[in-house]
């Protein structure tokens, strides 16, 4: 079992990131490991779904992934549909101290190849939160 939790303070508005973060045409802006993002709706909604396609490992992969909790400046949550590592992804905002604290959980069962590798990819998942955590702050305190 994969589990992976990382946390962000963002000195912005908790407005301001959900905002940014829910437009899933910047996802690759932030997201290092995603190459590309394709979604059924122009606005995303519980039910929405959409594909991406990251590297993970050196190899790429292409998930479809459904909507599954949508709750404005407060949560996002998607489950996969389809791929080659099933995971439920949860992400909250906080309004803490004049900008925002976003917290990112993934839980995921690692099958195929990646269950031999499960402690590598559960390494390098915590790295990538991390990382895109870090970018994201970025970029958001930049503007």
């Amino acid at each position: 079992m994969i589990k992976v939790e990382n946390s962000v303070f963002i000195n912005k508005p908790v407005e301001h990131v959900f905002a940014y973060t829910n437009n899933l045409a910047h996802s690759p802006e932030w997201q290092g490991s995603l190459g590309s993002i394709k979604y059924q709706d122009a606005t995303p909604k519980v039910g929405g779904k959409f594909t991406e396609v990251r590297k993970i490992m050196g190899r790429e992969m292409k998930t479809t992934l459904e909507i599954t909790a949508l709750e404005t400046n407060a949560l996002y949550s998607a489950k996969t549909l389809s791929g080659p590592l099933p995971f439920e992804v949860t992400v909250t905002f906080e309004s803490v101290d004049d900008g925002t604290r976003m917290t990112t959980k993934v839980e995921g069962e690692a099958r195929g190849f990646l269950k031999l590798a499960e402690s590598t990819v559960t390494k390098q998942l915590k790295k990538s939160l991390r990382e895109d955590g870090e970018r994201l702050k970025e970029i958001l305190e930049g503007m």
